[in-house]
C-alpha cells in the first residue's frame, strides 16, 4: 500500500506538507519583518523533520518509513507545538514586548546548536543510531566513541533537548519555555537511564569507562550505571 508507514505516497505526501509549512512560514516575514523569529522557527522546524527521515535514508535503510520523519512522534509532542503556537500569536496580539530582541538571538543560537548537534551525531553514530531503544544488540551496533561522541555520549538526545527549549526562548513564549524544558527534561530523565543500562550490558565495562570520560549535557539527568560518570556530567535520539 502506498500509503501505508513504509508506502512511497505517504512519505511523498509528508515531504509535501513539510515544504508547504515551510513556505508558509516566510508569508509572515514578508508583511511584518518583526516577524522574523517565526519564520526561523518555523524553517528550523521544517528541516529538524526533513533531515530526520534523510539521514535515516542515508544510515538506516533497514527500518526507513513515514515514522522516520518524527512528525507523529506521540500526542504529547503534538499538543507541545500547538501550545506554542497558540502562546506565540495571542501575546504577539496583545504584548508589546513580543517583537525579537536579544532573547531570540541566544535562542535562535540554541536552536541551531541543538539542530546541528543532533545531525552531526547521527551522521557520526551511522548505522548504529536508532530512533528507537534497541533491546537487542545487532552484529553491526558498534560502541561509537569518536567525533561529537568523544565529548557527549548521547549528542542526539542533547541536540532534541535544547533544540526544544532555543525554538522557544527564540519565540519568545515564556510560559513555553518552562513546559518545554520540563517535558524534555522529563521524558529523558526516563529514556536515557534506561538505554545507559542496555548499552552497559551490550558493552560492559568499556561504556562505564567511557561514560566516566563524557558528558551527556543535559542538566541533573541520571544515569543507569553501577558506576556513577564523573562530577559535572549532567548516543542514539
Amino acid at each position: 500500500d502506498e500509503f501505508d508507514s513504509r508506502g512511497r505516497g505517504r512519505v511523498a505526501l509528508t515531504a509535501f506538507c513539510l515544504g508547504l509549512w515551510t513556505g508558509l512560514c516566510l508569508v509572515p516575514v514578508a508583511m511584518d519583518r518583526r516577524l522574523w523569529h517565526w519564520t526561523a522557527y518555523g524553517c528550523m522546524l521544517g528541516l529538524f523533520h526533513v533531515q530526520e527521515y534523510l539521514l535515516t535514508a542515508r544510515f538506516r535503510p533497514d527500518v526507513l518509513s513515514y515514522d522516520n520523519f518524527l512528525v507523529n512522534h506521540s500526542k504529547s509532542y503534538t499538543v507541545a507545538h500547538v501550545a506554542c503556537w497558540l502562546e506565540f500569536w495571542t501575546e504577539w496580539r496583545f504584548c508589546s514586548w513580543k517583537s525579537p530582541g536579544v532573547f531570540s538571538v541566544i535562542g535562535l543560537a540554541l536552536a541551531a546548536l541543538g539542530l546541528g548537534v543532533r545531525a552531526l551525531g547521527m551522521v557520526t553514530a551511522g548505522r548504529s543510531f536508532c530512533h528507537t531503544v534497541e533491546t537487542m544488540k545487532r552484529p553491526e551496533h558498534v560502541l561509537v566513541t569518536h567525533g561529537v561522541y568523544a565529548a557527549l555520549r548521547h549528542p542526539a538526545y542533547f541536540g532534541f533537548f535544547w533544540f526544544a527549549v532555543g525554538s522557544q526562548v527564540l519565540l519568545k513564549n515564556p510560559v513555553c519555555v518552562a513546559l518545554y524544558a520540563l517535558a524534555s527534561w522529563k521524558f529523558f530523565a526516563d529514556r536515557i537511564p534506561f538505554e545507559e543500562e542496555l548499552l552497559h550490558e551490550f558493552f560492559g565495562s568499556a561504556y562505564v569507562q567511557y561514560a566516566q570520560r563524557t558528558t551527556i549535557g543535559i542538566p541533573w539527568i541520571p544515569t543507569g550505571l553501577p558506576v556513577q560518570p564523573r562530577q559535572g556530567a549532567a548516543k542514539d535520539e
